[in-house]
């Protein structure tokens, strides 16, 4: 409600210095027409004119300067991020696949509302056996990773896994994406590195033998990559992210020569 308020009354000041502006203007060509219509020092009042219009732009400029940059959008930064979720909480990520029907993800969300548990983010990822989500949830100290996991079944989720999760974890997963993407094509990164930033995987060159999870990309010479790791199984979805990184890395390489 504070925020609203400043926020109304610098737009009606600005309106009142503009308006302001106005009838200095006005007075000030009146003032200037009298004067000459009596030959009274005409060209000094030209020259002050002159000067009191290259000031008036020069300050209208840079209110308009102040304005925008006060209205410009920030963009969130890291230390923003550190008072969410708030309180004495831990950052989970759970992963588990609902059945493709209405109200299963309100179902879910029921229940782990009922035990203290807080959905952050969420991402969907579409599976032939149904919809695979990806929550990042805050939950109270006292309940455990088996807490949450059981809370999740009992929520109608199957094939459920969870990990730890810290602050970094809310940085949206677009913007997070775009960010390793530049690095990998600009070569801040390896493509191996930025790969396990994204997908937490390992790229290899070959396929490994007793993988638990492997998904096979295919690289711009015809030949095949593999992502490894050992849980959670990779959806459709994260297939096409790694097979879009791995085509872009390979454009950027033949640019560059």
């Amino acid at each position: 409600m504070r925020t609203f308020d400043r926020h109304r009354v610098a737009h009606w000041a600005a309106e009142l210095i503009e308006v302001a502006a106005v009838f200095f203007a006005v007075g000030a060509a009146h003032l200037f027409v009298t004067l000459m219509g009596e030959r009274a020092h005409g060209a000094a009042m030209l020259i002050a004119s002159g000067a009191i219009l290259v000031v008036g732009a020069v300050l209208r400029r840079r209110w308009t300067q102040r304005r925008s940059q006060a209205a410009a959008p920030r963009h969130v930064t890291l230390p923003d991020l550190l008072a969410i979720p708030g309180g004495h909480r831990e950052l989970v990520r759970v992963r588990t696949t609902l059945p493709d029907r209405p109200g299963t993800l309100a179902a879910l969300s029921t229940r782990l509302a009922e035990r203290g548990i807080n959905i952050l983010a969420i991402q969907v990822h579409p599976d032939e056996r149904g919809a695979v989500d990806e929550l990042l949830v805050a939950v109270p100290p006292e309940l455990t990773a088996r807490d949450v996991a059981d809370t999740v079944v009992t929520g109608g989720g199957e094939d459920t896994e969870t990990s730890r999760a810290d602050v970094h974890d809310l940085v949206d997963p677009a913007t997070r994406a775009l960010t390793i993407a530049r690095q990998a094509a600009s070569g801040a990164v390896s493509l191996a590195d930025a790969m396990h930033r994204l997908l937490a995987a390992d790229l290899t060159s070959t396929r490994p033998a007793g993988a638990t999870h492997v998904a096979t990309l295919h690289h711009a010479t015809g030949e095949h990559r593999f992502l490894v790791r050992r849980s959670p199984a990779f959806t459709p979805t994260e297939i096409s992210r790694a097979q879009a990184l791995l085509d872009l890395c390979a454009t950027a390489s033949r640019s560059a020569r």
